[in-house]
């Protein structure tokens, strides 16, 4: 076991390897190749220079070695020009390089006896095939953001349209949520890697794109990196990893204003009968969107110190599909108001400036800040799918504070050595509210037939105050045929959580309008979690061995989080609750050895033709609560229960006489019922991904590929409840309701079903294990890309592709109830996405048009019914265990076998441009869902008389007018 001793001497080591710093840019840009006199033997010696704009230092230069191959790492996105000189050789001079993040050019030259005076210029299309790297990378340069028609302009709404991507929240027209997480090829949510200047951008409290500690300043961004597969020994977690570019102004002093707009009377009305036959009276709608961001950069002095500062305010203003405000918000029940729909609406803001510093010739520094605003007045729609929930029952967020501060430095010691670190502190308070007027003391209701919740909202409020702060470094040597680089991150997370529950800790649930149970809660508490080291350690090598390139890596990772010690005093329903506990110690703690090889080969030796292979073990990133919460002693004594309720005096106010047993017996008790057993905090979950590739340039500027992908999981966790077995729980069957949207119009059996008995009935004391202790549990992604890219003269571009793929599960094996084995081995159907952008400009009037196309398979569908304890008995042979008022939750359909429409979604952009000298105007006119498409993105799946009611419909037809100055 490593403990903190043992991880503080692994930082020590690492900083031995690498020189401890600031920052880095991490835009891992390199022009290689090959260097032949007209004989063509090698050419060791020569000096080759790459210039740009791009570079605060002009030109970076190297020496090509013994085999006449060079590298020059470490560029900056832009545009290059590479010049080759050898003492009794003509020059040569390549111009035209075209460099985005992460990408590695092919640049070989020929060299001819002549003059020092004589240089041959060659200007040719810049390479499109990365034969080298392994990486699967997408690029969306800033001439493509500007061009195609795309709300949000985030990493998300960018990067769902690379086929294989699949996100939780789709936009139109910039309406989506900001905090929208994206995933590909099997892989987490959660797990999604977000960076900004090559340092991690989320918050204290989690991973992913959901827990970011700043929505984006689009103005600051020279482009976005999106890494999908083949990752390199430098990434902890796998799936996408997302690196936002910035720019970082120059010797001129250039800006931009970028500005968008649009409201209810340029969106069409996409309720058409279909929706309305599953029962929908109204769809979301746009009430206001808007975007207003100016930049500005430039020299504070010359060639030495730049600046680039922005400041971005920006909203979306929506309502909710099918919801409305109540009638009677304090009433026992949900009376709809037609006329008033909810609202679902998130402001931004964001003041961006960095500052970068060539302090030397070898020593470059970049700093920082960004400072953040964001009030949802209805988070629980954005973030949280409570769209079952009336708005007095939702609740509300404001973030403050919300910022994010870097620092980065670099250092080109030699031509071959390479310097970088890097350090970022980021701090949110996301809380959430009740909604402003709504009492405290007021009760929540839920109705459980349909989940319709009102009067109160039913969950846990308070404080999330979360601190990121995170650092890397590396060294890496580069010779011609080899380069090798080392380095280690750091990171330290912490969560301060507050919670409190309305009513003194009491929620009502009615069924069918009649009360039904009662929530009780052990609110308020205050929970503390940390994890205090996330260290990685890796080493990444590349060999240029004639045609192949082996890309072989090694990544060693530390993560021991812990719970502070803490004291817990009463609440409404604990009154005489006054606990202390110690902290709790390696929750988890885990040491993990991660070997990442890929290898690519030059088909043809053309630098045109690539054929790609990688497998690489990557770990599981769990967000800090989600982990610690678990072994927090404050919440895990049981922080709710529920209790039967049979309102005898029909006053709608829960009496004690009226109340059966408590579900959980050790609720408000300070004995622990939950705990991680040994292996849960020793090995941590993995996965394993295997690709092969093909890349093929098939004409100047344009290139396809064909992939496959695999994706295999280890070490699940699951919940053993040590007071109970299978030979505690009894079977029992239910018919489903006779409908004919259920499968075979229902009325069938549905067996399979256990209830716990009566004498083991609230007991509960977990133990957290690995699912291997009792069975084999299986998740497999397997998928097959193709996709294609052309940029074409005169701006023309096309990228897009296909890509088909599914995750198959099996979890056959049963811990406590027989009921696991109930729908345990899910296979649903190969499944297919497409997606396309394109960027045409017409040859007159400077006009151009653009669009992007998604088609995606539609939302599964299931069924969850509420069976009561009259039409459990028959088969039951007994009342359930919660007794005569008792319920049991009921699958209907089989998971991965009902899926609803595909969704098809068009946006289109007419754009006029005007041009002043150097001063260039874009007005814009897009048409979001151009087709008006209705498609349904969620849906109520417990069946009742809300089943299959749509709760997301994709936004109708929207204009959005927008227009961009650049100076």
């Amino acid at each position: 076991m490593v403990t903190g001793r043992t991880s503080v001497r692994l930082l020590l080591a690492a900083a031995c390897l690498v020189v401890p710093a600031m920052a880095h840019a991490q835009s891992g840009s390199v022009i290689a190749g090959v260097v032949r006199d007209s004989s063509g033997a090698v050419l060791p010696g020569v000096t080759v220079e790459a210039s740009s704009p791009a570079l605060i230092e002009k030109v970076r230069s190297v020496v090509s070695d013994g085999g006449g191959q060079y590298k020059v790492i470490d560029l900056r996105p832009g545009s290059y020009v590479v010049t080759f000189t050898l003492p009794g050789f003509s020059t040569v001079r390549r111009e035209g390089i075209t460099l985005t993040a992460s990408f590695t050019a092919t640049v070989n030259a020929e060299l001819r006896v002549g003059n020092l005076e004589e240089t041959i210029t060659v200007t040719g299309a810049p390479p499109t095939v990365d034969v080298q790297n392994v990486v699967q990378q997408r690029v969306m340069t800033r001439d493509v953001i500007d061009a195609i028609p795309v709300g949000a302009r985030s990493a998300a709404s960018l990067g769902v349209l690379i086929p294989g991507v699949t996100t939780n929240n789709q936009d139109v027209g910039g309406s989506a949520f900001s905090s929208a997480a994206i995933a590909i090829h099997g892989s987490r949510l959660q797990e999604q890697q977000q960076l900004y200047d090559g340092m991690h951008m989320n918050n204290g409290q989690g991973r992913g794109g959901n827990f970011v500690a700043i929505a984006t300043n689009d103005a600051t961004i020279q482009e976005i990196s999106l890494e999908t597969a083949g990752l390199s020994a430098e990434s902890e977690l796998s799936g996408i990893r997302t690196n936002v570019i910035p720019k970082e102004g120059g010797n001129a002093l250039k800006g931009t204003f970028a500005t968008a707009f649009t409201n209810s009377s340029l969106q069409s009305d996409n309720l058409g009968p279909d929706l309305q036959a599953l029962g929908l009276r109204s769809v979301p709608r746009v009430n206001k969107v808007y975007d207003v961001n100016p930049a500005i950069g430039g020299p504070i002095a010359r060639d030495k110190v730049w600046f680039f500062a922005s400041v971005r305010t920006w909203a979306a203003e929506q309502s909710v599909a099918g919801l409305y405000y109540n009638l009677t918000p304090t009433g026992r029940s949900y009376n709809p108001d037609f006329s008033r729909q909810a609202e679902n609406i998130e402001r931004n803001g964001n003041q961006s400036l960095r500052l970068t510093w060539q302090v030397n010739a070898k020593n470059k520094i970049n700093f920082q800040h960004q400072n953040a605003q964001q009030d949802r007045p209805f988070y629980g729609y954005s973030c949280c799918n409570q769209f079952t929930y009336s708005p007095e029952a939702t609740y509300a967020s404001k973030s403050i504070p919300s910022y994010l501060s870097q620092a980065s430095w670099s250092a080109p010691v030699t031509s071959r050595l390479l310097l970088e670190a890097g350090a970022a502190f980021a701090n949110k308070d996301f809380e959430t509210r009740l909604q402003p007027g709504v009492d405290q003391n007021a009760p929540s209701y839920t109705e459980q037939s349909t989940n319709i919740r009102w009067g109160n909202y039913s969950g846990v409020y308070g404080h999330n105050a979360s601190h990121n702060f995170n650092t890397r470094a590396s060294a890496a040597y580069v010779t011609g045929a080899h380069s090798a680089k080392v380095g280690v991150t750091f990171m330290r997370l912490s969560a301060h959580t507050t919670q409190d529950v309305v009513n003194d800790g009491v929620t009502l649930q009615l069924l069918n309008g009649q009360p039904r149970q009662i929530t009780v809660f052990a609110t308020p508490q205050t929970l503390d979690e940390v994890t205090k080291a996330n260290v990685g350690l890796f080493a990444q090598d590349q060999w240029n061995l004639r045609r192949m390139t082996i890309n072989a890596g090694v990544r060693f990772d530390y993560f021991n989080s812990y719970v502070p010690a803490q004291t817990i005093g009463p609440g409404p329903q604990v009154p005489g609750r006054n606990i202390s506990f110690p902290a709790v110690e390696n929750v988890p703690n885990w040491t993990d050895v991660s070997p990442r090889l890929g290898v690519s080969y030059d088909l043809f030796g053309t630098g045109r033709t690539a054929v790609k292979a990688s497998l690489g073990r990557y770990l599981e990133g769990p967000n800090l609560t989600a982990f610690t919460r678990q072994a927090n002693p404050a919440n895990a004594i049981v922080p709710n229960a529920t209790r039967t309720w049979a309102d005898a005096n029909g006053d709608f106010v829960p009496q004690e006489s009226e109340l059966g047993p408590i579900s959980n017996v050790n609720f408000g008790q300070s004995r622990i019922t939950t705990r991680y057993a040994e292996d849960a905090v020793s090995e941590r979950g993995y996965n394993w991904e295997a690709s092969g590739s093909v890349q093929h340039e098939v004409a100047a500027g344009v290139s396809v590929s064909a992939g496959y992908y695999r994706r295999w999981f280890g070490n699940f966790r699951v919940t053993d409840n040590l007071e109970v077995g299978p030979a505690d729980y009894d079977p029992f069957c239910v018919t489903a309701p006779v409908d004919a949207r259920l499968p075979n119009g229902g009325g069938y059996q549905v067996c399979g079903l256990y209830d716990v008995s009566a004498a083991r009935f609230g007991r509960v004391n977990n133990s957290i294990t690995l699912a291997g202790n009792f069975g084999d549990q299986h998740e497999v992604f397997d998928g097959v890309d193709v996709s294609l890219s052309a940029r074409l003269p005169r701006g023309v571009v096309l990228q897009g592709g296909t890509s088909t793929g599914r995750v198959k599960t099996d979890n056959c094996f049963v811990i406590d109830s027989p009921q696991a084995l109930l729908n345990c081995d899910v296979t649903p159907p190969f499944q297919t996405q497409v997606k396309l952008l394109g960027v045409y400009p017409l040859p007159f009037w400077g006009i151009q048009t653009s669009a992007t196309f998604q088609s995606l398979p539609g939302p599964q569908i299931t069924a969850t019914y509420v069976a009561r304890n009259a039409e459990i008995l028959p088969s039951l042979g007994r009342n359930l265990s919660s007794g005569a008022n008792g319920t049991a939750s009921v699958p209907l359909i089989k998971p991965g076998t009902v899926f609803g429409n595909r969704l098809n979604q068009v946006d289109f952009r007419l754009s006029k441009i005007f041009r002043f000298g150097s001063r260039r105007v874009q007005a814009n006119m897009d048409l979001y869902n151009m087709l008006n498409g209705a498609a349904v993105l969620a849906q109520n799946n417990n069946f009742g008389t809300a089943w299959l009611v749509p709760s997301q419909v994709l936004q109708g037809r929207l204009i959005r007018f927008s227009g961009q100055f650049d100076f």
